[in-house]
């Protein structure tokens, strides 16, 4: 059996995780096992997700692991790596948001590049090593903002949220932008905060609630995610290489 672990720093990375697995493999294909880490040496949690998958016979199996907040994603895969590689775990794939430094108001290329190259191979500060480089065969993905703009670009799940969520000419206005083409990275909000205004255009919400994130990610139509958003979302397209080369 192939086995991948993923390191993400919350519940959103986890459950859209889980679905996205579940739709690419079939939920008859895979084997998924959710946990949660309550703090250093501590045990971990079980996840339940309202999407499961009901394997039979799989061949392929993944364990999701929520780090509860990005600083934890790459400590846990230095930590783990080599006890999971030893019980034949193939690849570790961490998932982590990236903000703009705090004193910049838009998203640069140069400051992606940067914080991508540290996290792959550590940090030197005059000649001391501060940070370790990841091990082979681990690698992070990053959500530019946040995870949720591959939710916002998503724009055919607003009708499984709510009916009257239209975005015409007059709820585009209410917005200030359009998550059908504007470049959602460039805004200097969080994408959550982008999410639940949408939502409140017909007085529903979004927020980091296990119940908000579920529905959310059910009402997600992952035939558009894999085929179209991935195509102009760079990180999702990563991401989902990366599950596709794992399922093959």
């Amino acid at each position: 059996m192939k086995k991948i672990a993923f390191y993400v720093e919350g519940q959103t990375e986890q459950l859209f995780i889980n679905k996205l697995l579940i739709e690419i493999a079939g939920q008859k294909n895979i084997e998924i096992e959710l946990q949660q880490f309550q703090g250093i040496g501590r045990p971990t949690k079980s996840i339940y997700p309202k999407t499961t998958a009901q394997h039979q016979n799989p061949q392929h199996f993944a364990l999701i692991f929520d780090c509860m907040g990005d600083g934890g994603v790459k400590p846990r895969i230095l930590q783990d790596s080599t006890s999971l590689f030893n019980q034949g775990f193939s690849e570790i794939v961490g998932l982590i948001d990236f903000y703009s430094p705090p004193n910049r108001t838009k998203f640069s290329l140069a400051d992606l590049s940067k914080f991508e190259n540290e996290l792959r191979n550590g940090t030197l500060r005059n000649g001391s090593r501060i940070t370790l480089p990841l091990p082979n065969d681990t690698s992070i993905v990053i959500a530019v903002r946040e995870i949720e703009d591959w939710f916002l670009a998503e724009c055919k799940h607003y009708h499984c949220i709510d009916a009257s969520i239209v975005l015409n000419a007059a709820q585009l206005s209410i917005l200030g932008f359009n998550p059908f083409v504007d470049d959602l990275t460039l805004r200097n909000t969080t994408a959550a905060e982008d999410l639940k205004s949408v939502y409140q255009l017909v007085g529903k919400t979004y927020n980091k609630s296990k119940y908000n994130i579920e529905r959310t990610v059910d009402c997600l139509d992952f035939i558009n995610l894999y085929f179209e958003i991935s195509g102009k979302i760079a990180k999702l397209h990563e991401l989902i290489e990366k599950i596709n080369n794992f399922l093959t």
